[in-house]
């Protein structure tokens, strides 16, 4: 995990906990812990046999290169995986000082965590067939990955806002290119090279007028949209947890709406989240969200006392006594937080995109189609 502070230091461990109120990162073999207060953003990086795969295959048999990726496996306490890797670094070049001390440090590292759990097995490292990352295990929560959250954050960026993004020189060629004959790009080369020379925020108006999709994903938005840092403060770090507990959205008995509640601050669980808020379809078939008048969404009228309610949230019974355990998550309309919620849901871009995004939610967004053949339902 990748934590961006609000002071501009950005570090990087492994996820030990993460509450609402700070999280606790292992960096070099200590647990550090960070409020939440001080935390701007953080990111959850692909898991590590992904990334070692990934460097493995990228710096081939260049022991030093070799030696860095060990070092890298050591830091993320995959000694076994680190100790082939030395290994593999002195079989090419057997005087490699760096490879030899590793080697020993590492093989100490692994005898003390033996000792310390003597049931624990060292398995020798993987081969490059091996070392393929797994694919999710069967009810894990899916999350956008960081390249559907980078096409998002194209999407929701305001530029009146003035945010801060690149976009590679190479891109932008290739849009002109596809769009030569188009009356917004110039015809002559050297009206085309101003636009290359021209700040990346006009260049992304353009493309957004140009229409030009199949280049957003190549857009690198560095500042996060106005409207997803209110969802994350107003909403996903407030309010919306508390309907995402296990017991509740985040369960096995959330029903087709179920939200992500683990390490609530990441990057990916906000974006997750948000994403799924957008295409939820409730058992009615309308959105779980009314853009024309927000203050009346299924998603805040839910969290109101049913009898104030347009939508009366269902009863959640709990154990062998069938008790209730709903509870309202605004007092009313006037409540602070169902206030700043409609002040979130009307900042958001309209008419509403669709992303071009592959995601497969746990349990389908939309209600099954009821059978033509099976008759209607009477009350």
């Amino acid at each position: 995990m990748t934590v961006y502070l609000k002071n501009g230091q950005r570090l990087s461990g492994l996820l030990i906990d993460a509450t609402r109120e700070q999280v606790t990162l292992r960096i070099s073999g200590i647990n550090t812990r960070l409020s939440m207060d001080e935390v701007e953003k953080y990111d959850m990086l692909p898991p590590v046999m992904q990334r070692y795969t990934q460097m493995r295959e990228s710096i081939g048999d260049d022991p030093d290169q070799i030696v860095h990726l060990a070092e890298w496996l050591q830091a993320r306490e995959r000694y076994a995986l680190a100790l082939t890797e030395a290994q593999r670094a002195l079989a090419i070049n057997p005087d490699h000082g760096g490879a030899r001390r590793l080697k020993s440090v590492l093989e100490q590292q692994i005898v003390l965590r033996l000792k310390g759990h003597p049931a624990e097995a060292v398995q020798p490292g993987p081969g490059p067939e091996s070392a393929n990352p797994q694919p999710p295990r069967p009810g894990e929560f899916p999350l956008l990955s960081p390249e559907q959250i980078r096409l998002i954050k194209v999407y929701e960026v305001d530029l009146k806002d003035k945010p801060r993004l690149t976009i590679p020189r190479e891109t932008i060629s290739k849009m002109l290119a596809a769009f030569s004959g188009h009356p917004l790009v110039p015809v002559t080369r050297e009206g085309r090279e101003a636009i290359l020379r021209k700040p990346a925020v006009e260049v992304l108006d353009l493309m957004f007028r140009l229409q030009a999709r199949d280049y957003y994903g190549q857009v690198d938005v560095i500042d996060q949209p106005r409207v997803i840092k209110l969802f994350r403060d107003d909403i996903q770090r407030t309010w919306l947890m508390s309907c995402a507990t296990n017991a509740c959205h985040g369960g096995n008995d959330a029903g087709r709406l179920i939200l992500h509640n683990r390490a609530p601050n990441s990057e990916q669980s906000v974006y997750t989240n948000f994403y799924i808020l957008n295409r939820y379809v409730t058992d009615r078939g309308s959105s779980l969200i009314n853009w024309d008048n927000p203050e009346r969404s299924p998603l805040l009228q839910a969290g109101l006392p049913r009898e104030d309610s347009l939508f009366p949230h269902p009863a959640v019974p709990r154990g062998a006594s069938g008790h209730d355990a709903w509870k309202p998550t605004f007092q009313d309309t006037d409540d602070k937080q169902f206030k700043r919620a409609v002040e979130w849901l009307e900042s958001l871009y309209r008419p509403r995109p669709h992303y071009p995004i592959d995601y497969t939610p746990l349990r389908p967004f939309e209600p099954e189609k009821p059978d033509k053949n099976q008759a209607p339902i009477v009350r």
